[in-house]
């Protein structure tokens, strides 16, 4: 199985940064062109989701996407970026994603592709799982350019 990870396009932060934030023109943009790239993908046809966070930006990037590729989109809030929730160490937001991910993967056939939309620090559980490492506090806290679309085989 294929899943491409997809950070959110640029963030439009006007005043403090809220997860109602919308993406900048060039956040849209980038949106696009990831959409044009995967729909051009030898593996389209087998695209059967978009899995998204539920933050604004995330979702909006999804819609965008999902355009091109029309296939359903679900929301669900472990995808929601690092401190989603109160008190949360960067371990336990690791395993919240990583135990998304596995959901996710139990929710497919073995030859399913699905993209995820989510927040660039997340990229850092997707690396622990691709790679089986460990979730911990020195895990990279990684940032990821706008809309970059990566692709981990699982």
């Amino acid at each position: 199985m294929k899943i491409i990870y997809v950070h959110h396009g640029q963030r439009d932060v006007k005043g403090a940064p809220s997860q109602d934030d919308g993406l900048t023109m060039i956040g849209v943009q980038d949106c696009e062109l990831v959409a044009k790239i995967l729909e051009s993908a030898p593996f389209v046809g087998k695209i059967k989701a978009i899995y998204t966070s539920t933050f604004f930006r995330c979702k909006n990037t999804a819609e965008i996407i999902n355009k091109r590729l029309d296939t359903k989109i679900v929301e669900d809030v472990r995808l929601n970026e690092f401190r989603s929730f109160e008190n949360e160490t960067w371990t336990e937001c690791q395993k919240r994603v990583i135990e998304c991910i596995d959901d996710i993967v139990k929710a497919h056939e073995e030859d399913d592709v699905v993209v995820c939309v989510t927040s660039g620090v997340n990229l850092g559980a997707f690396i622990c799982l691709a790679y089986g490492l460990e979730p911990t506090e020195k895990t990279p806290f990684l940032g990821v350019p706008s809309c970059s679309p990566i692709v981990f085989e699982v």
